[in-house]
């Protein structure tokens, strides 16, 4: 065996193109064993060890979206943003408890690498190296099971939308929902509370940003509500997961002008109470109500319908619209994603097709995405988010309710995911 002498007298540049090799916890033991170690590790002024290590083991941010409005390949720092990954990861394993500052640290930097993975190849998908670690560490974890503090429930509830309904396995990808899960979802999700000029009747804060809490509810009522469809239907669904959040990992993404991969043929299912139950539930006294859960548990005669469409969409000038409310604010607008207009059918299980059409763009926060859907009259609209980067495969999870918005009018949520053109039209259904 060679002494540590004997090893640096290699050059330290080539000590460190194989540091870049080894896993980060790994190279921190190797720069513990000696003081030459630790200085092949920490002394250098460059960053070379550090980026190579982000690159090898998770992804390079400088191919990410986020790089594409930000000079972020010269002020990124491998170094710190490495150590801020490993000191989550203790932190999640961490089995004697986890402050909320902790916690919050974590949250934040889980959600930064799935900001951080590299669009899909329209060439040669690759799995994205950065979520293969994340899926895994979340796996092993409890931080998106156990109750948050309330001002982290945002955070949590975004990386649950991201990751939880993939989190089993494939023979039990329904269990994850509890009655109880589902029941409060449902509460959530048709109480009309819940859907005002504040928020545009969707997901969103008052301040216009995503209300993720509410994303994760609606989502949990329609993933649910595949459980009850029969057997035939159950692969006819979104995909969920990590992977499923990247840019451009929807399928026939056609040119980039359509920089949401719009134009194409999309599933939607759409979920609704029969609307004397939504009145019921939020205004009457049955079953100890107003809004008590009670009204899911012990109601034996309550029904929630599922319907699955074909969405058919092709971008188009604003001027071919011509019901949809497509007002928007220029002082936001991102010069790299302007609004994009669309129009185009939906079609039912009674094959009658209703023409649709609305507005794709940039949220508020330069990240979300939002989507407004009409029906082409004036009754009914949507608004909704997309889950995960531009044109990601997970698509697009929202509310419906009517275009005039008077008190007590039906709400529902909704989920459009994108299909390739030669998906199969026999699987519309409408099941309750």
């Amino acid at each position: 065996m060679s002494s540590p002498g004997t090893l640096f007298v290699i050059p330290p540049e080539i000590i460190q193109h194989i540091l870049a090799f080894c896993l980060p916890l790994d190279v921190s033991a190797f720069s513990r064993t000696c003081r030459a170690a630790y200085d092949v590790v920490y002394s250098p002024n460059d960053q070379y060890l550090w980026r190579e290590l982000i690159i090898h083991h998770f992804d390079d941010p400088r191919k990410s979206l986020r790089c594409t409005t930000s000079s972020i390949s010269l002020r990124y720092d491998w170094k710190m943003e490495l150590q801020r990954r490993m000191m989550s990861s203790s932190i999640v394993l961490n089995a004697r408890g986890i402050s909320d500052d902790q916690l919050r640290f974590a949250l934040e930097t889980f959600i930064s690498i799935i900001d951080d993975a590299s669009p899909i190849s329209q060439i040669q998908a690759v799995p994205s190296n950065g979520l293969r670690w994340l899926a895994c560490l979340l796996h092993q974890s409890q931080i998106l099971y156990r109750q948050p503090p309330q001002e982290l429930k945002q955070l949590v509830a975004r990386l649950s939308v991201y990751f939880l309904f993939s989190d089993v396995d494939e023979d039990e990808e329904y269990a994850l929902i509890s009655p109880g899960q589902r029941t409060e979802s449902r509460c959530f999700a048709y109480d009309l509370r819940n859907y005002n000029m504040g928020n545009n009747w969707g997901p969103y804060l008052r301040d216009g940003s995503v209300n993720w809490l509410h994303v994760q509810h609606l989502m949990t009522v329609i993933w649910a509500n595949l459980a009850d469809l029969p057997e035939r239907w159950k692969n006819v669904r979104p995909s969920v997961g990590l992977e499923t959040t990247r840019a451009f990992s929807a399928p026939d993404i056609a040119s980039q002008r359509d920089w949401a991969g719009v134009e194409g043929t999309w599933r939607r299912y759409v979920c609704f109470m029969d609307y004397r139950d939504l009145f019921s539930f939020n205004f009457s006294n049955v079953f100890r109500g107003p809004r008590n859960k009670a009204y899911f548990t012990e109601n034996v005669r309550f029904r929630e319908a599922t319907r699955l469409l074909e969405v058919k969409l092709k971008v188009v000038a604003r001027n071919k619209l011509k019901f949809s409310n497509t007002d928007d604010d220029p002082a936001i607008r991102n010069p790299l994603y302007p609004p994009l207009y669309f129009h185009g059918i939906s079609r039912g299980v009674d094959g009658n097709g209703s023409v649709i059409e609305g507005m794709v763009k940039m949220g508020n926060d330069g990240a979300s995405e939002k989507v407004s859907v009409h029906d082409g009259t004036t009754q009914w609209s949507s608004e909704g988010v997309q889950v995960g980067s531009v044109a990601s495969a997970a698509g697009v999870v929202g509310a419906w309710t009517t275009s005039i918005h008077d008190q007590g009018d039906p709400v529902g949520p909704f989920w459009l995911w994108k299909v390739s053109d030669d998906f199969p039209t026999d699987t519309v259904v409408d099941y309750i």
